[in-house]
């Protein structure tokens, strides 16, 4: 609900002395007074409801006093600054403005309690978290415009991508820790489940950039991912280093065979030759 309240003298009928202290009229008749031709000026798109009839009134008191009110609808811009997403908070405003009249016909001011809330207000992602207003003074070539503003933050609800991205993800780490347990001889195990892995890591990972506006900076949730990434290709650089630990262990140990096996060669010929000239002697 949007509300304007103006005082236009010329309007006034007290001294008629009707019986009625103020006459509703219908909103057609808004384009036959004066009005501060007030707008949204970042709007993107905005429409008066219309159910079945257009939701608006204007309400004349006998003092001159004009209130008009609308039920409206706007599409407006809202900043996002993705970094710490999904725990981040977005700021949307909308920038009031007479369109006509310069600062010298139209001084735009917010009422005492510029902005009521009939109900709490939810949405499937976000949640109000608080609200101000605000006055700017513009110049422009005609003069100086006053704009009211309003500034709604909103926080986002960050439990689907908690169960969505964060849940998934950290199972995913976890079970690619499994390979720890597992034979060092069990290569080909320790290898599929490494590798599965990281795959199923890569494809939760582009599933959620789909639904994200691309941006130049990197996200709460792309640090996350990337550690994930690292810790997964962590656990393989740890299979091939314990392979190889392994590899060299066998090694080792082949070639003590083999060199036991030279030096009993050895003592043997020794002994023999040893009793061979004990005989000739």
């Amino acid at each position: 609900m949007y509300s304007e309240i103006w005082l236009d003298p010329r309007l006034a009928f007290k001294h008629l002395n009707v019986c009625a202290t103020n006459i509703t009229l219908k909103s057609d008749f808004r384009t036959k007074i004066w009005n501060p031709d007030t707008c949204i000026i970042n709007s993107k798109e905005s429409s008066i409801h219309s159910s079945p009839s257009e939701n608006s009134f204007i309400i004349v008191y006998e003092n001159g006093l004009v209130w008009s009110n609308f039920r409206l609808k706007v599409k407006a811009p809202c900043h996002m600054d993705l970094k710490m997403f999904p725990f981040d908070s977005i700021q949307c405003e909308l920038v009031l403005e007479s369109y006509s009249f310069n600062v010298d016909e139209v001084k735009l001011q917010w009422h005492d309690i510029p902005i009521t809330m009939m109900e709490k207000v939810e949405l499937p992602d976000f949640d109000l978290i608080g609200w101000s207003t605000d006055h700017q003074e513009l110049q422009y070539p005609n003069g100086n415009w006053q704009r009211a503003i309003v500034k709604f933050t909103f926080a986002r609800r960050y439990g689907f991508y908690l169960f969505q991205s964060y849940f998934p993800t950290s199972l995913t780490v976890i079970s690619s820790w499994v390979g720890f347990f597992f034979d060092v001889r069990s290569v080909s195990a320790r290898i599929t489940l490494g590798v599965s892995s990281l795959l199923a890591l890569t494809f939760q990972f582009g599933n959620v950039l789909r639904h994200l506006p691309r941006v130049s900076y990197i996200k709460c949730l792309d640090v996350w991912m990337i550690f994930s990434v690292i810790f997964i290709f962590c656990t393989l650089v740890e299979l091939a280093i314990v392979c190889q630990l392994n590899r060299w262990e066998r090694e080792r140990q082949i070639g003590s065979k083999v060199l036991g096996h030279w030096l009993n060669q050895i003592r043997k010929t020794r002994k023999s030759d040893a009793k061979l000239q004990q005989m000739l002697l």
